[in-house]
């Protein structure tokens, strides 16, 4: 046996495999649906960068201690998947567009606009919304000041998305017209994101599942798209109600499609927009 050999971690078993996503659920209430050879890969990985090759060791590091959550945020980073790319839901954001349009349009206008990106990732989908949001603003209503949040439970994530430069395949998606207005070259190989778009987006670390003990609300967009996937069923429903109670009257919520799980509230009505789980808030504007 070489001496790599001999350094590799032991496998995981079974019972300790599943011990550990009980734990996780109870920590960060997202389950993980990734095969196990792929769970087990992310673990192996932490014990690597750890130094520890004997799975019950690496399983004693979750305790009450400050060091074991640092832990979990470490594993919660390399299981949570991050695929995400600019553009992603076109649909979707055709639909943000309409309803900031008629937002615009309907009466005195807002003095300003909020949107949130729940479970942003890297940072590709706040600032999708943020050059819709820009766009359209500028052909209707040029002095509308707007804001946008991100949030993601992963902080590998965010400082991705804080920086802003992504690779040069990056932009594949992005419609022409915003790629000369909102992408520029970035001092490293790639795009950054526009300073107009950048200095108006924020990104916290942020888990859905303490969403009632969130510090900002009153936002007229929460989109919230392929995260819900991670969390049981009764906490799906609960998190939407949350994200609605974050919602201005009229505001416009964007789930992923399915994500709804049969959910009813009475403060929200859906949308017939193709293609897209989105529902209006009441008490604000109707027409359609």
């Amino acid at each position: 046996m070489n001496a790599l050999a001999a350094r590799r971690p032991s496998a995981i078993r079974g019972d300790q495999l599943e011990m550990l996503m009980r734990r996780l659920q109870q920590y960060a209430g997202i389950r993980i649906d990734s095969s196990r050879g792929v769970i087990a890969g992310c673990i192996e990985q932490r014990m690597n960068n750890l130094g520890l090759q004997d799975v019950d060791s690496y399983m004693s590091a979750f305790d009450d201690s400050i060091n074991a959550r640092a832990e979990w945020l470490a594993l919660i980073d390399l299981l949570t998947v991050k695929e995400t790319h600019f553009f992603r839901q076109p649909a979707a954001l055709e639909c943000v567009a309409s309803y900031v349009e008629r937002l615009l349009g309907c009466g005195p206008a807002p003095s300003e606009l909020a949107f949130w990106s729940a479970g942003c990732s890297t940072g590709q989908e706040a600032y999708s919304l943020g050059m819709v949001i820009e766009h359209v603003a500028r052909q209707h209503q040029p002095w509308v000041q707007w804001h946008g949040v991100g949030t993601d439970i992963s902080f590998e994530a965010i400082n991705v998305a804080q920086r802003a430069t992504y690779g040069f395949d990056a932009a594949s998606r992005v419609p022409l017209t915003y790629r000369r207005r909102y992408l520029e070259r970035g001092s490293l190989p790639g795009w950054r994101v526009a300073s107009q778009i950048r200095s108006q987006t924020h990104f916290f670390h942020s888990n859905l599942l303490h969403v009632n003990s969130a510090p900002f609300a009153d936002f007229n967009i929460v989109f919230c798209q392929n995260v819900l996937i991670y969390f049981q069923r009764d906490k799906q429903r609960w998190i939407i109600d949350q994200l609605v109670d974050r919602l201005r009257p009229g505001g416009l919520l964007v789930l992923g499609a399915g994500e709804d799980v049969r959910w009813l509230n009475p403060e929200m009505r859906r949308l017939d927009w193709p293609g897209v789980c989105a529902y209006t808030k009441t008490g604000g504007f109707t027409r359609d």
